[in-house]
């Protein structure tokens, strides 16, 4: 198929395909196969790169509600490639078009920034052809800058910038009064203060107030010109050379200032060099330097907020639950959270989740927030394990606290875990082809629950520790009392391995001492309620260390425990759970019909 028919028959546009093109999501744009498509949408939310290194450049569709902006830029990226044009002269010849448009005067930072304009007249010409569509709610300088950097660029800074429809969100919740101040601390392009501008307008304050009162930081030189020029054509009457964006690091400069509101999208899981990081520690504590980059946003944000301040931002969900954030929660738990709102996957190039926090700098005196659509107290929060800001229903609860109170035993005692294999470079040292000198290895596609299929595994592998990249204790992969489950998937799977297998760093191992019953354990490690212990407990798709040393494995008595091991060593590898194990385990934790139907539903 040719991308018309591909569009036509998938609802992809053309620049989601090209995107996908440059990413080697799929081979020739001439001749797409229908099964590209289909693996790409089947497999979508998994997809994992290295970031860290990628050099392609990919438009961020979700980041203009106006569909016709994408076209734009997608346009203006293949003038960049026809003519060898770098972003600056792209963005120069950008802005003055736009200030041009708007009969607005040229100000010097911009030749300051950004240089001199090209002097590649075929390109000037070629651009001058390019309609751009502009509003205030389609941040199109925005759009145009993240499409020019790099992935691994955005993936080391931790630059995403934030969606109109997230943004519209945060701003709508706030209550601005005429003489607040309002800081954005890593503004980007300017997208929260343009939307702040707007609000304020709309309450018929000046705009001589606003602009006095509006403030943005921003680490890269060229977003702070961006963020500038986006606001001098929001209105006339403003004055370039009065508007409070700077380049200045919100981590490490001075701020003589203390604001009303902090908004905004800090960087996440920004990629610190150690250097870097004793920086941090000098100027803070061991215990800052160690947090992610949006929770020392957080934190630095309060030190700058009035009392009664409001501070809301835009977060990964990992803050709700994950446990190298529970210090960050611990330190929000000391003011009035006024909610907590989870709106799904929002980012084009980032498959977590994200949420959006409001916090009053205020004591909380049993504060009740909102969460989601759900009134709670925060201080429940703090029962909670790593006082994970996660509610369950009341089923769920019923649930597990069963669970929770049967006898039962936790996989730490006599148990190693492993990490899998990582090569460094698949396609040097996997193969698909058995040979006498190599052996089988599982990675995490090859596994199902209960029991390994070794008619599945594809891959093949000369095992030489000394050249591979990272390889835990041969003696753990040789262990024939072992399971393996895998690391990525929102859905735990774990088998009983007992052929002294290899496996890839996407099947990891947990090697049992003889006390343990591997083909129970591995029974409860598949059911639903262990799954379900999983999820309101992490709300993650990474299963880690942590996680399982925390599963609670009921101590049935011997009989039963028996009879769950007989089923579960003759269970076929299947991806389905098994219902014979299954009714044991709910007759035995005396669970109701309406908690055993509510596990069905939901698993």
């Amino acid at each position: 198929m040719n991308i018309n028919e591909v569009s036509n028959k998938y609802k992809v546009s053309e620049a989601t395909l090209k995107n996908w093109k440059k990413l080697n999501y799929i081979a020739d744009l001439d001749n797409i196969k229908d099964k590209e498509i289909k693996s790409i949408l089947n497999n979508k939310i998994g997809i994992r790169r290295n970031k860290k290194n990628s050099s392609d450049n990919i438009i961020p569709e979700s980041y203009v509600k106006d569909k016709r902006i994408i076209k734009i830029v997608d346009s203006i990226l293949e003038l960049k490639n026809k003519y060898s044009i770098n972003k600056k002269e792209i963005l120069h010849e950008t802005i003055l078009k736009i200030l041009k448009k708007n009969n607005l005067s040229i100000p010097n930072e911009v030749e300051t920034v950004l240089g001199k304009q090209s002097n590649n007249n075929d390109f000037k010409k070629a651009f001058s052809k390019i309609k751009i569509e502009y509003d205030e709610d389609n941040d199109f300088l925005g759009c145009l800058y993240m499409s020019l950097l790099s992935i691994g660029n955005k993936d080391i800074n931790g630059i995403f910038y934030t969606p109109f429809t997230v943004v519209n969100k945060i701003i709508k919740s706030m209550d601005f009064t005429e003489n607040a101040k309002i800081l954005d601390p890593g503004c980007g392009s300017g997208n929260f203060l343009i939307q702040a501008y707007k609000k304020m307008k709309d309450q018929n304050i000046a705009t001589t107030t606003i602009i006095n009162n509006l403030y943005g930081f921003d680490i890269d030189k060229l977003a702070v010109l961006l963020s500038k020029i986006n606001i001098y054509i929001l209105d006339k009457d403003i004055d370039f050379n009065k508007i409070n964006v700077y380049k200045k690091d919100f981590l490490y400069n001075k701020i003589n200032i203390n604001f009303d509101f902090v908004i905004g999208n800090p960087p996440w899981g920004k990629k610190y060099t150690p250097k870097q990081r004793e920086r941090l520690k000098k100027k803070y504590n061991t215990s800052f330097s160690k947090m992610d980059s949006f929770a020392q946003f957080i934190v630095r944000s309060f030190s700058i907020m009035n009392d009664q301040a409001t501070l809301g931002f835009v977060l990964p969900t990992s803050i709700l639950n994950i446990a190298v954030h529970e210090e960050v929660r611990k330190f929000l738990l000391n003011y009035k959270i006024e909610y907590i709102k989870n709106i799904g996957r929002k980012f084009e190039e980032i498959v977590t989740g994200v949420v959006i926090l409001k916090v009053i700098k205020d004591t909380p005196n049993n504060n009740v927030c909102l969460y989601n659509n759900t009134h709670i107290n925060q201080e429940e929060f703090k029962e909670n394990k790593y006082n994970n800001f996660l509610i369950l229903d009341s089923t769920s609860s019923s649930i597990l606290r069963k669970l929770k109170a049967y006898p039962s035993f936790h996989l730490i005692d006599n148990v190693d875990y492993a990490l899998g294999i990582v090569t460094g470079n698949n396609k040097d040292y996997i193969s698909s082809k058995k040979t006498r000198t190599n052996e089988p290895i599982i990675s995490g596609k090859d596994m199902d629950r209960y029991n390994v299929d070794y008619s599945k595994i594809k891959n093949y592998i000369y095992f030489n520790k000394d050249k591979l990249q990272q390889v835990a204790k041969e003696e753990f992969y040789r262990n024939r009392n072992k399971i393996i489950y895998k690391f990525i998937g929102k859905k735990l799977c774990f088998a009983v391995e007992n052929r002294s297998t290899l496996t890839l760093n996407s099947a990891n191992v947990i090697c049992l001492g003889n006390n343990y019953d591997l083909f129970y354990v591995s029974a409860i490690l598949n059911s639903r309620i262990t799954q379900l212990y999983f999820e309101d407990t992490y709300n993650t798709h990474k299963v880690l260390k942590n996680h399982i040393q925390s599963f609670f494995i009921p101590d049935f008595n011997n009989n039963l425990k028996k009879e769950i091991s007989r089923i579960s060593k003759q269970i076929k590898p299947t991806s389905d759970y098994c219902d014979e194990i299954e009714e044991l385990i709910y007759r035995e934790l005396n669970l109701t019909n309406k908690e055993i139907k509510y596990l069905k539903n939901r698993f």
